[in-house]
């Protein structure tokens, strides 16, 4: 990262001093990442920093107790952020994030079902949210239902922690292939361009290279499938079943196996 790594740690800088240091235009501009760590917050010290949001920069509160009545338009407005403490989060405040890089939310009040319902309004969103993020919620996840009208890819590697790809319901959208990562009580959703999942950051496996080519057969077969069931004529049957077989071959040469009814690789 190019620029300036700041690090406000143990003892709380005033309002004054940060209006001091952050007074000069050079400075100002040259930062990158701010991080407060093991201070006292206040909502005040909060919203200085947040007056500054920008998507090119980089926000972190790590062990820091946050006032649990905070507010502030910019909260989800820094290209990464982490919040620690975030229990003074709302589904309303998560549910307004546009275009950031990275996310990661700790120690909330948010449930099991307000983290479906998430997950479900962020696949069904016509913008790109997010590219990473990360919650922990209060409880136990339960995922039950969330996939039941979706095509999904499921990566099952190391129970009870389960992995499952689908796609983005708007087209319109640059990253579509979406991944959730599920375990006991939390969640790590991620978004990635078509084909750009075998070389982000270059530490994806390569069996998952093919992931979207797998999602777009899927989707296609569920569509054949519905075709065969609403049809009556033989020879357009025989159509269907005949394309559903060359779709089920390609589908295995891509590594894809069925356990209990549902495509896992």
């Amino acid at each position: 990262m190019d620029g300036l790594e700041i690090l406000f740690t143990k003892v709380t800088p005033s309002l004054i001093r940060l209006k001091k240091i952050f007074s000069n235009d050079t400075f100002k501009s040259s930062w990158l990442k701010i991080t407060l760590h093991e201070i006292v917050l206040n909502s005040e010290i909060v919203n200085f920093f947040l007056n500054m949001a920008d998507l090119r920069k980089e926000f972190n509160i790590y062990d820091c107790d946050m006032p649990l009545d905070f507010k502030h338009e910019n909260a989800f407005k820094f290209g990464t952020i982490c919040y620690f403490d975030a229990r003074w989060v709302t589904i309303s405040d998560i549910l307004k994030i546009r275009g950031v890089e990275n996310v990661s939310l700790y120690r909330t009040r948010l449930t099991s079902n307000h983290v479906r319902h998430f997950i479900s309004r962020w696949i069904n969103c016509p913008d790109d949210m997010f590219k990473w993020m990360t919650i922990t919620a209060m409880e136990i996840i339960q995922l039950e239902g969330l996939f039941n009208e979706l095509v999904v890819l499921e990566v099952n590697e190391n129970p009870p922690n389960i992995g499952y790809f689908t796609l983005a319901k708007s087209t319109s959208r640059a990253y579509k292939l979406l991944f959730i990562q599920h375990s006991l009580g939390a969640v790590e959703l991620s978004a990635w361009k078509p084909y750009d999942n075998a070389d982000r950051y270059g530490n994806i496996e390569e069996k998952f290279k093919n992931v979207y080519e797998i999602m777009e057969l899927l989707e296609k077969e569920k569509t054949l499938e519905k075709g065969l069931e609403e049809t009556r004529d033989v020879a357009k049957r025989r159509g269907y079943r005949d394309q559903i077989q060359k779709l089920e071959r390609k589908i295995h040469e891509l590594g894809v196996v069925y356990r209990d009814g549902r495509a896992t690789i």
